[in-house]
């Protein structure tokens, strides 16, 4: 099942907080954390990390990785402190978590 941009808003919300969350963000957090969503899924895409093709039908897989790296960018706007060695290390996951599986198999041979 795909997690959805409020799913996401909430987690990096919730990261952000220490899990101190109520039931829903007040609009002025929804809106910061959107354009934090937007830029991070359009930095990701322009850089080569992967590609996201809609942030409201995120993969299960990059969920955590991808709501931690909201997180991250919107800390210094929500009192803490963004790390680029962390965005680094978050992007790396992305990247691992994406990469095309090899496809080892039965090698088929052909005499003539």
């Amino acid at each position: 099942m795909s997690k959805t941009r409020a799913q996401i808003r909430f987690k990096a919300l919730a990261i952000l907080t220490g899990g101190d969350v109520g039931a829903d963000p007040s609009a002025e957090d929804a809106d910061a954390l959107d354009g934090y969503i937007d830029s991070e899924a359009a930095e990701i895409n322009a850089d080569g990390t992967s590609y996201i093709d809609d942030v409201d039908d995120l993969d299960d897989a990059l969920f955590m990785t991808f709501s931690k790296l909201v997180a991250n960018a919107a800390a210094d706007e929500f009192g803490g402190k963004s790390d680029d060695a962390k965005a680094r290390l978050l992007r790396n996951r992305i990247r691992v978590l994406t990469r095309p599986t090899p496809g080892y198999g039965p090698q088929s041979v052909e005499f003539y």
